[in-house]
């Protein structure tokens, strides 16, 4: 057999959550000790490491997996060494590719299980039945794991190992009370107005993520619509009742994802934190562009603000300060939120939306649980089953399109009656929600030059309903 002239390493390890690299470092010891001994020449730029890469799943990218087959192609290398066969290749398909380049290529292979040549049919024929031995492993495996965790679930556990989730103990069951008091608190500002980016920037002054990192909309979002935070379990289509207590209850998370939905179409640019209270809200009576704000001196950030319409083609842009404006419609907010009107003209849809989601959201699982049990009985239509399911779906997505609506309700709910104290000390971007949720607010051309304020100049149409 002829010995290769570069050979590469290639390392893998499938699950290193911490990201330590300590036993792929071994596997390219290892690997070195056996080229030495085949004395293999090792080409020093061609050392390829998949750390916490799996190659049983087939939709998971391995990076230096794919450089490698690049670097056969290319023939940049025409050996390689492998701690061991598994560390390679764990799916037929795998082998196929990289028997595919050998067929116009002379590739050695090698491991502490032996010398392959992958141009030789014997050889081919030996790697390929460890190939499906390795596929069968891993499929015996993920049963076992999946069952495992199909049988915690069941028993109100979460699924073992992984990262700590925030709000508890490594165990995943045992809360950890201050930062749950923190997560009560976040949802609360949410369902309140607070925009995702505002909460998690809060959040922020107060903690860190369960890894360290810094909050931001993305993780937050994530680990709010996580079941565990009603005190669920979900595994495909069944769900189970935790052994901890909800954070909120099933009803409320069902609230706080409608709004956390509504949220992502209505604030789509969420990463900049709101400093004005009409920025986005007001618009251009001409064109209707939304305003934006700037210093009325250039660039002197100690200078007045306006509120103004960014649209060069606007045929008649209009301004307004910063300071005058936002005082005005505070005070008209303040005003309405104190008539006692308004909670008769706001809240009058159904009670009980969130409710009635979650205990269909139950039946709906229970039923797909049920049928895929008796999916062969002969006395069962699968159209009927079909259309039974389809009828949770539609009332499902009918409650949800009025869960959206009522988002609205529950923020003017929370403000009415709030005193200008209160209001003060209301973030920003609630109160900007509140706004939006009230008025809709139009910039007018002004009716006089000079200093003050022309309440003729802005326009407040109060949203309906």
């Amino acid at each position: 057999m002829q010995t290769p002239h570069r050979v590469a390493i290639y390392c893998r390890l499938s699950y290193a959550p911490d990201g330590s690299v300590e036993k792929v470092e071994r596997q390219e010891a290892d690997c070195r000790a056996l080229a030495d001994r085949l004395v293999w020449p090792i080409a020093e730029d061609h050392i390829y490491s998949d750390n916490s890469r799996s190659a049983w799943q087939r939709n998971r990218k391995r990076p230096r997996w794919d450089a490698l087959l690049e670097a056969l192609r290319t023939e940049l290398i025409d050996g390689v060494i492998v701690y061991h066969g598994d560390r390679l290749i764990r799916q037929p398909w795998d082998l196929e590719l990289l028997l595919q380049i050998a067929d116009d290529r002379k590739i050695q292979l090698a491991s502490p299980s032996g010398v392959r040549d992958l141009a030789s049919e014997d050889d081919r024929f030996i790697l390929r039945i460890e190939a499906a031995q390795a596929c069968r492993s891993s499929a015996d495996t993920s049963r076992r794991v999946k069952r495992g965790w199909k049988a915690r679930a069941e028993r109100g556990l979460p699924a073992s190992g992984g990262k700590r989730a925030f709000g508890f103990e490594d165990d995943g069951v045992t809360q950890r009370e201050h930062e749950v008091r923190i997560l009560r608190e976040a949802i609360q500002r949410i369902i309140a107005g607070q925009s995702i980016g505002g909460a998690a920037r809060w959040m922020n002054t107060l903690c860190r993520t369960s890894m360290g990192n810094r909050w931001d909309s993305t993780a937050l979002r994530h680990h709010l619509q996580a079941p565990r935070t009603a005190g669920l379990i979900v595994r495909g289509q069944e769900i189970y009742e935790a052994a901890w207590e909800p954070i909120i209850s099933p009803e409320e998370w069902e609230n706080l994802k409608a709004i956390l939905e509504s949220n992502k179409y209505a604030q789509p640019f969420a990463g900049r934190e709101r400093r004005h209270l009409l920025t986005g809200i007001a618009q251009c009576h001409a064109c209707g562009s939304k305003a934006r704000a700037k210093p009325v001196g250039g660039r002197n950030r100690k200078s007045a603000r306006l509120y103004y319409c960014w649209n060069e083609e606007c045929p008649n842009r209009v301004a307004r300060n910063v300071e005058h404006l936002d005082r005005y419609v505070a005070g008209r907010v303040l005003r309405r939120l104190q008539d006692p009107k308004l909670m008769d003209q706001v809240l009058g849809s159904e009670p009980g939306v969130a409710q009635e989601i979650v205990a269909l959201e139950r039946r709906r699982a229970e039923t797909k649980a049920a049928f895929k049990r008796l999916a062969d009985h002969p006395d069962l239509d699968p159209e009927d089953l079909a259309d039974s399911l389809a009828g949770f779906t539609r009332r499902i997505t009918e409650l949800r399109s009025q869960q959206a609506a009522t988002s609205r309700q529950r923020l003017i709910s929370r403000m009415a009656g709030i005193t200008q104290e209160q209001w003060d000390a209301t973030p920003v971007d609630i109160q900007a929600a509140t706004v939006r949720a009230l008025y809709r607010v139009v910039i007018l051309p002004a009716t006089w030059r000079g200093p003050g304020f022309d309440p003729k100049s802005v326009r407040l149409d109060p949203i309906k309903g």
